[in-house]
Parts: structure tokens; C-alpha cells; sequence
């Protein structure tokens, strides 16, 4: 799925688009992992960093990180084992 948006570099003057679009991934990731839509895994696919990155991130913006349950733990595994 692609998504476009459309903004005004003003507020990004010094910033390369990809800086841009890099921060409102993790940024969209973050509110859908808070909003408990989104597991930890699906955040980080979304935001396209890895586990360790996006609990970094979490803990800057003073997210809790939430605790997965068995089946979203399976569902991580069978993944990344390509499953």
C-alpha cells in the first residue's frame, strides 16, 4: 500500500524529503503502536526500522511499550522465519 501526502517544505527547510517521510512513518507508527492498533512488529514494519530502533524511539517520546500477547509473538515468529 502506498500512501500520499502533501505538505509545505516551510516547515522542513533544511531537511531532505526522505527525512520527512522517514519521520512521519515512525511518527504514524508510533500513535497507531500507542492507540494499541498496531503490535510492536507492525509498528516497526510500518515505520521500516527494526525492533530495537523503534523501542528507542518509544522511549524519547514517552511511550510505554506494551507487552505482546502469545498470538502476536507467534505471529512475529512464523515472519520472521518467513512462514
Amino acid at each position: 500500500m502506498q500512501i500520499t501526502i502533501s505538505f509545505s517544505e516551510k516547515p522542513f527547510p533544511a531537511e531532505p524529503k526522505e527525512g520527512i517521510a522517514r519521520k512521519f512513518r515512525l511518527y504514524a507508527a508510533l500513535g497507531m503502536y500507542r492507540a494499541g492498533e498496531l503490535s510492536m512488529g507492525a509498528a516497526c514494519e510500518l515505520a521500516g526500522v527494526d525492533r530495537y530502533v523503534f523501542t528507542d524511539f518509544c522511549k524519547t517520546q514517552g511511550v510505554a511499550i506494551q507487552t505482546q500477547t502469545p498470538d502476536e509473538l507467534e505471529a512475529d515468529f512464523s515472519r520472521l522465519a518467513g512462514k
